[in-house]
């Protein structure tokens, strides 16, 4: 064989083998798309599931929640309201005690007030008629006194007029 026959088996090997490898590798390339589309595909439609699946259980336990919080609130609101009547009960019962001490002590005020004002009254009245008797009878002196008075103005007032000094 000749130089350029060798050449020529070389160009044609290398074209063989350039081909060889492109071939493999478009089937390659052809099979790992295929796998890759194909497990992606699968990832999207178990990640579907999984948010169908999370959608509703998130939307059972929303619902459970829901109904959970309803009945503590229930609860609590029927507790709030016992205790809520326990308290006006107790406020009613300690007002009604309060009112009737309040009203007791009231009346014991009025009974020694008016008590106050009767001896009071009494007193007034009696130094009144003491003062009564008093007056009446410095008046009944002074009368005395004033008739003599006039006695003696008149007895002097005859001798003065009637009778001249000698």
């Amino acid at each position: 064989m000749t130089e350029p026959q060798v050449w020529v088996l070389i160009g044609t090997f290398a074209a063989a083998i350039l081909g060889g490898m492109t071939f493999s590798t478009n089937l390659i390339m052809g099979s790992l798309s295929k796998v890759i589309v194909a497990n992606t595909d699968r990832l999207e439609a178990r990640i579907d599931t999984l948010r169908s699946e999370t959608v509703a259980e998130t939307r059972i336990t929303r619902t459970e929640l829901n109904a959970k919080i309803d009945s503590v609130e229930a609860a609590l609101n029927a507790k709030i309201d016992g205790v809520e009547a326990g308290l006006n009960a107790k406020i009613d019962s300690v007002e009604a005690g309060l009112n009737a001490k309040i009203d007791s002590v009231e009346a014991g005020l009025n009974a020694k007030i008016d008590s106050v004002e009767a001896g009071l009254n009494a007193k007034i009245d009696s130094v009144e008629a003491g003062l009564n008797a008093k007056i009446d009878s410095v008046e009944g002196r002074l009368r005395g006194d004033l008739a003599r008075i006039d006695a003696d103005v008149a007895a002097i007032t005859k001798r003065v007029w009637t009778d001249p000094p000698a």
